[in-house]
């Protein structure tokens, strides 16, 4: 038979200790005594040392097994000693009282060790209870808790109180000093050490207990879980802030831009009058500097306009087969740098036919050629490349430039984004973020890679899907 071990676990006070244990045991073998006594003249010998069973189930559902079994061996050497005969003697003549005190002590042993069973079954149940309560109030303060530092104080002395220490903490991170701290709780989850909730004026060896170790997994998932809530939170605050943020943008950029369109055209049109008038070689040129100026101010103001409608998902393509030889064609007439002798074109192949909003792709390709010619030396070639491959068409536009840095790549084509390279030429840092809005609003790409020999090259890449062709009547 497996006998449980001689411990009170949880028990502390006066009455928890060997003293009280002993005094109890003694207190209930002679209170079984005498009432054995009082039934002995009425009720056989044997019947009535049944009672000090009583006495035993008593003192080992509250001191444990080990003083179950000494309390069974007093009742039996009472029981001997008061009521078998001889009386007043631990001789026993008879062979059935023999056999009597030996099944006493058997059923004394077995009841004391299914008492104690029963009563560390019970305790095991009231801890994990008080375990279960403690795991909920934890999650409710961090479910609860604005801000997670300020509710591990809080989650650390709670925890700690339920292992019975007087106070703790929870440190996380790597182990650090412990101060007053006498025993550590190590917080791991899945491997991982999130932490160690550290125990002042604990029970000793309480840190090796599977309580212990219960509690710690306990607020390792609860750290793990504010944490994830915290980056949430932070999350979807950044979110908010940006939506905000481009909304205040588009709505800003549209305000502007439809206030500077009309005073603009005014100026265009009173420039446009003044270029028949008689004018004097200054006086020319102060108009011309006035064309080219409001000529670039009305760009700047088609740009934001155009960046508002992609923003805010007005630009809605009007698709349209077409061949894209005709936007290659055209779009070097279209720039506003007046170099497109500078601009070489190479057909690699034949070329599908597209299906698209073509007035915009050939606004993409105009702002990368531009692009590419403002940032080329005046006597390098910029090439303009076409192929189709993989059901798509690739235009590429290479330059001879300084290049892109490896740091500005991912960044190339965001608004007012110029790039960090030295000496760079003026200019908005809308082009690119049109062209490449753009491209996406009609299920294109524009993207950017270093030049073999220097410089950047840009691909437009359009879908090229099959023509479906039309039934005759």
């Amino acid at each position: 038979m497996r006998l449980l071990r001689p411990a009170a676990p949880g028990r502390t006070g006066w009455y928890g200790s060997a003293s009280a244990a002993a005094a109890a045991a003694v207190v209930s073998v002679v209170v079984s005594s005498l009432v054995v006594a009082l039934l002995t003249p009425r009720v056989p010998v044997d019947s009535a040392g049944v009672f000090y069973l009583v006495a035993v189930l008593a003192i080992s559902s509250v001191y444990g097994v080990w003083w179950g079994l000494g309390t069974s061996l007093a009742s039996a050497v009472a029981f001997n000693f008061f009521f078998l005969p001889p009386q007043h003697t631990l001789v026993i003549n008879s062979s059935g009282d023999w056999l009597a005190l030996a099944a006493f002590a058997v059923t004394a042993v077995v009841t004391s060790n299914l008492a104690a069973r029963e009563r560390v079954a019970t305790e095991r149940a009231v801890r994990r209870a008080a375990e279960a309560q403690l795991g909920e109030r934890l999650a409710t303060l961090v479910a609860d808790g604005s801000r997670f530092s300020d509710v591990l104080p809080l989650l650390g002395r709670q925890a700690a109180r339920a292992l019975g220490a007087r106070d703790g903490d929870i440190h996380r991170g790597a182990p650090g000093p412990r101060g007053k701290a006498a025993q550590v709780v190590p917080l791991e989850l899945s491997g991982r050490r999130l932490g160690e909730l550290r125990l002042i004026d604990a029970p000793p060896g309480v840190v090796d207990s599977d309580e212990a170790a219960r509690i710690g997994r306990v607020l390792a998932g609860l750290i793990m879980l504010g944490e994830e809530r915290e980056r949430r939170v932070q999350q979807q605050v950044e979110s908010e802030t940006l939506r905000r943020s481009n909304a205040l943008t588009t709505a800003l950029l549209r305000t502007v831009s439809h206030d500077f369109r009309s005073p603009l055209t005014a100026i265009s049109a009173s420039a446009e009058g003044l270029q028949f008038a008689d004018l004097d070689e200054d006086e020319r040129d102060l108009l011309d500097a006035i064309t080219e100026e409001s000529a670039r101010l009305s760009r700047l103001v088609t740009n934001l306009l155009d960046l508002s409608r992609l923003e805010s998902g007005a630009a809605a393509p009007a698709a349209e087969w077409f061949d894209v030889r005709d936007l290659i064609d055209a779009a070097p007439a279209e720039t506003t740098s007046a170099e497109a002798p500078r601009i070489v074109v190479a057909y690699e192949g034949a070329l599908p036919l597209v299906r698209a909003d073509a007035g915009q792709l050939q606004r993409v390709l105009v702002n990368v050629l531009e692009n590419a010619v403002k940032f080329s030396p005046t006597d390098a070639p910029v090439q303009v490349t076409a192929r189709a491959a993989a059901g798509r068409v690739h235009v590429s536009v290479t330059d001879h430039g300084p290049g892109i840095p490896e740091s500005d790549l991912e960044r190339i084509f965001q608004p007012f984004f110029r790039g960090s390279a030295h000496g760079a030429p003026p200019g908005s840092g809308l082009g690119l973020a049109i062209a490449h809005g753009l491209a996406a609003a009609n299920g294109a790409s524009l993207t950017v890679e270093p030049a073999p020999n220097g410089g950047a090259t840009f691909t437009l890449s359009i879908p090229a899907p099959a023509p479906v062709e039309r039934r005759r009547a």
